[in-house]
């Protein structure tokens, strides 16, 4: 039997207390940064030193080089990847139902019949057409007053303001939100880039400082984490790691990232005020899978069932909206335009059509800044407003100055009540009262928000539950980590007392065995 290599105990003894240090040193670091976001969990992966013993001619020895110690094989991240992917792939659905819900309830807001302002105009449409009739009621039960016209006229031009204002706010927050969606691209082209200025970096420092694909530079494999986490909140992200630490990143299944080179995304304002979301290295559209982008877009261009077009949308967006609003305008000036008959006219030709005076009209300014009212025109909510006439001399509803005949403004008062009118914006038709349309408007907005509301709160549940599920594994534990260091630290003693074991048995061999008495 060949003789045992004399310190090798010692050789263990020491491999343990290093090993045992370094564990410690990770322990200090996870509770240093307990409270850090994105920061994982660190550990040391030990490994017992290999024997590299051989067998000789006389007999086996390998059992001689057993026993060389331990040695830290590299520092690991406690983080499960497809748990990554499942909490990336809520987010994204998560996000596209927050942002979705933002917008549509801000089009809620616009459309509420809640009171719209303080400045005196009134509230807002139902309102609105109430007073209309409620003018005409006062106007058909005393013609000769001639405040009950000046009433009734400036119902009909808080009418037509309510609709404007209605209008613009629409066109507002639409171009509200597409510069958020400006701002967004922009965001999310820097993240790209982030990620791959960290691919470079993680590279470099893999191949120059030994580390292997199993264990790299931890903190900064935590930042990108964090960066494809927040990419994810744009669409659907697709991460393949690589052997030399970089990853390649699918955003909406096309490959924005790989290693350190980057592809980005351009927004484009197209002709039919819609827009476009384009990948600069093919010009191609983005394939929008959830996420912020799928949102912006599909409300921004929603037409409806009358959507069109390459960017179109069937959502019932801004422009949906915008065009149901148009068609209740449009009604409007069909009813106040086509029920006062105007006696200028002694005699209509035969198959020409009946002269009614016109109470309002289509708004447009010229080049100098100057108003012209054109009441022939096709208005629609954006431009409707009070003709001159009316304006000018409120008594210009009455058929005839002289007259006491007030079957018109009955006549007017059924069919803003009572009559059922077909409202049409090109697809889509409706069939009901002025008011049962304005209640419809509004029913829809509040389908909408009520839907995407309740896929954002069960979204963000499961979100977060994930997300919970995911730090139980990344995130640092005080008593898991106290618990370590105290295994850690008797590991630690438990070296150096054999260190102190071995020097009193060569103590013995070397300076005992053998001494006179």
């Amino acid at each position: 039997m060949s003789v045992r290599p004399t310190f090798m105990g010692f050789e263990a003894s020491k491999t343990a207390i290093f090993a045992s240090q370094k564990a410690l040193d990770i322990v200090g670091q996870n509770l240093a940064n307990m409270s850090t976001e994105g920061y994982t969990r660190q550990r040391t992966d030990q490994v017992s030193v290999a024997n590299y013993a051989y067998r000789s001619r006389v007999g086996d020895t390998s059992y001689n080089h057993i026993g060389m110690g331990t040695n830290v094989e590299g520092i690991s991240q406690t983080r499960d990847e497809r748990m990554d992917t499942a909490f990336r792939n809520s987010y994204s659905d998560t996000s596209y139902y927050s942002k979705s819900n933002d917008m549509f309830s801000e089009l809620e807001t616009i459309i509420s019949e809640i009171d719209i302002g303080t400045d005196g105009d009134g509230y807002g449409l139902s309102w609105g057409l109430k007073q209309m009739y409620s003018s005409l009621e006062a106007l058909s039960n005393n013609v000769n007053v001639a405040a009950n016209a000046t009433i009734f006229a400036d119902s009909v031009k808080n009418m037509t303001s309510l609709l404007n204002r209605t209008s613009e706010q629409l066109d507002e927050a639409c171009e509200s939100y597409k510069e958020q969606l400006q701002t967004e691209v922009g965001d999310c082209n820097l993240i790209l880039e982030d990620i791959a200025t960290l691919n470079k970096q993680i590279s470099e420092v893999m191949s120059g400082a030994g580390y292997t694909e199993q264990y790299g530079p931890n903190e900064l494999i935590d930042k990108r984490n964090m960066l494809l986490d927040e990419l994810s909140s744009f669409g659907k992200v697709e991460v393949k790691n690589k052997t030399d630490g970089t990853v390649d990143v699918k955003l909406n299944n096309h490959q924005c990232i790989k290693g350190k080179e980057t592809d980005s995304i351009v927004y484009m304002e197209n002709r039919d005020n819609t827009v476009s979301l384009l990948w600069k290295s093919t010009g191609e559209g983005m394939d929008k899978q959830n996420g912020i982008f799928k949102a912006s877009a599909e409300i921004i261009n929603g037409r409806g069932l009358n959507s069109e077009g390459v960017s179109g949308s069937d959502t019932r967006g801004f422009k949906y909206y915008q065009d149901q609003l148009d068609a209740f305008a449009v009604q409007i000036a069909e009813v106040l335009n086509n029920s006062v008959p105007d006696p200028k006219y002694d005699g209509t030709p035969a198959g020409a059509p009946y002269p009614y005076k016109k109470l309002v009209g289509e708004s447009e300014f010229d080049e100098n800044g100057n108003e012209h009212i054109y009441v022939n025109r096709k208005v629609t909510a954006a431009n409707i407003t009070i003709s001159d006439e009316l304006l000018s001399d409120p008594s210009y509803v009455l058929p005839d100055k002289n007259s006491s005949d007030n079957s018109y403004f009955l006549d007017m008062i059924s069919k803003l009540t009572d009559e059922k009118h077909v409202m049409y914006n090109g697809v889509e038709r409706y069939e009901g009262t002025l008011q049962d349309f304005i209640s419809d408007y509004a029913g829809k907005i509040g389908s909408d928000v009520s839907y995407t509301k309740s896929k954002y709160e069960a979204c963000e549940k499961y979100s977060n539950e994930l997300q919970d599920n995911r730090e139980n594994i990344t995130g640092v534990s005080e008593s898991e980590e106290t618990v370590a260091m105290l295994t850690h630290n008797r590991a630690f003693q438990a070296a150096a007392k054999m260190m102190t074991t071995m020097d009193e048995l060569l103590d013995v061999i070397i300076n005992q065995i053998g001494a006179l008495g």
